[in-house]
């Protein structure tokens, strides 16, 4: 099987393979250059599967593995996807593999496959790795929507500031820079509810500074209000409230109602 695997008889292979197999005398060798024959012949599920066999068998074969699928992925002939798909199986055999740029292609197709952690990982070094390359915005983006699946709210703020810092004006970062924001008052309103009032005040006031989104600016400005109340700063928590009446462009006409009630509480509470 090996000498007629070198010499590119695939289908010669793949008979060998497949009779071994048959009569239950299929070692790892025997997996390793039938899968290899399989996807030299473009039949990679099933490739990778005996592949998996064999490294199963003999965990010394994956770094030869990972060396032969990356040369098959190398091939002439091999469209895009399929070689971001023999790249990515041979990375995950050997992370030591050397993907270069084609590490944006192969994140790519984790996320496709949403192999979520896989992707982040390598979106993670390709940016590190090539930040002045075309392909970093798109990577950023994706990286944002990685750990947000994966549940990590912290690296996907993280992927997020980076992503409106370095394309401020690229197609990404307009929905990127609202979902900071969304998160930014949701943090705000969380330090509000654990009593942290300082930590609320700055957050809300940052929201009201930068935010392009209106609605948001007028609960940020509400938020202020409530939280001067809970400090008994009543001055503070009428202006803010009047700030939010002020600055209503007929969007936000309930917390406008609200406002007005809490100024209304205020100055029945002997606030002149």
């Amino acid at each position: 099987m090996r000498r007629a695997f070198e010499r590119g008889d695939y289908h010669e292979v793949v008979t060998l393979g497949r009779h071994a197999e048959k009569r239950g005398e299929a070692d790892a060798d025997v997996h390793y250059y039938y899968g290899l024959a399989l996807i030299a012949l473009g039949r990679d599920h099933e490739g990778l599967g005996e592949i998996e066999r064999a490294v199963a068998d003999d965990s010394e074969l994956k770094v030869d593995a990972a060396t032969a699928i990356r040369e098959l992925a190398a091939r002439d002939g091999v469209s895009r996807a399929d070689a971001a798909r023999r790249l990515g199986a041979a990375w995950e055999l050997d992370p030591s593999t050397d993907l270069g740029r084609e590490r944006f292609a192969v994140a790519d197709h984790f996320f496709a496959a949403r192999e979520f952690r896989a992707a982040a990982t390598l979106y993670e070094e390709a940016v590190r790795a090539y930040p002045d390359t075309s392909a970093c915005e798109a990577a950023c983006a994706r990286l944002v929507e990685c750990w947000g699946e994966l549940g990590d709210t912290d690296r996907a703020r993280a992927a997020m500031e980076i992503l409106v810092s370095r394309y401020p004006g690229g197609p990404h970062a307009a929905g990127i820079a609202s979902r900071l924001d969304d998160l930014a008052f949701t943090d705000a309103r969380g330090h509000f509810d654990a009593g942290e009032y300082q930590q609320a005040l700055e957050v809300a006031r940052e929201l009201v500074a930068r935010s392009e989104n209106r609605l948001l600016q007028q609960k940020a400005r509400y938020l202020l209000g409530e939280t001067y109340e809970a400090m008994e700063d009543r001055a503070a928590a009428y202006d803010a409230y009047r700030e939010l009446i002020r600055a209503d462009r007929g969007d936000s006409g309930r917390l406008v109602e609200q406002a007005r009630a809490r100024i209304e509480a205020l100055q029945e509470a002997g606030l002149q």
